[in-house]
């Protein structure tokens, strides 16, 4: 268990979308966490059920007790930790570029607090997110300002998954 607070900081950045306009001025956002669950008939049009129904993705938890996955972002593969306690896809700068989504100076309009102090954070919508046979479009992200050791697959990409299952030291996305 004291393996996992350093990487406290980075699970952190759970955090819910701003709504309505956006102000050139940094907007503190809530960190809040999402329940994992199967979508319904309510799924938002433009947030598409990850997958066909029958694909599924498993990995082995690592040796420091996360779950990581090699991740296709618009075609380019970035390695992410599966965070089912983050709101929201969260990329280094350097996995954004890698994906083509640029993040200029002044485009960092939301804010989020970690253990590790406040953030800015650029909202961004992903083209095209795949774990595998496992993929969506459209998925609500954030970029952050600050270089972050690694990025985050969180709920914005695996609420649209049917299952999250964790069994030992498997991790299943159904």
């Amino acid at each position: 268990m004291d393996k996992l607070l350093p990487i406290a900081g980075i699970v952190m950045l759970a955090l819910a979308f701003l709504g309505g306009e956006r102000s050139a001025e940094p907007v503190p956002v809530e960190l809040a966490s999402a329940d994992i669950g199967s979508n319904t008939d309510d799924t938002q049009p433009d947030q598409q059920r990850a997958g066909n129904g029958s694909a599924h993705f498993t990995t082995r938890r690592a040796a420091d007790g996360h779950f990581y996955a090699d991740v296709r972002i618009n075609g380019a593969t970035s390695r992410m930790l599966i965070d089912t306690g983050a709101s929201s896809v969260i990329l280094s700068r350097a996995d954004a570029q890698r994906a083509g989504i640029q993040a200029r100076p002044g485009e960092f309009t939301a804010r989020a607090q970690t253990a590790g102090g406040q953030i800015a954070l650029k909202p961004v919508t992903i083209d095209r997110i795949a774990l595998g046979p496992v993929d969506s479009r459209n998925v609500r992200a954030m970029v952050a300002e600050t270089n972050l050791p690694v990025s985050l697959l969180g709920q914005s990409f695996l609420e649209r998954v049917g299952t999250v299952e964790i069994r030992a030291d498997e991790l299943t996305l159904r």
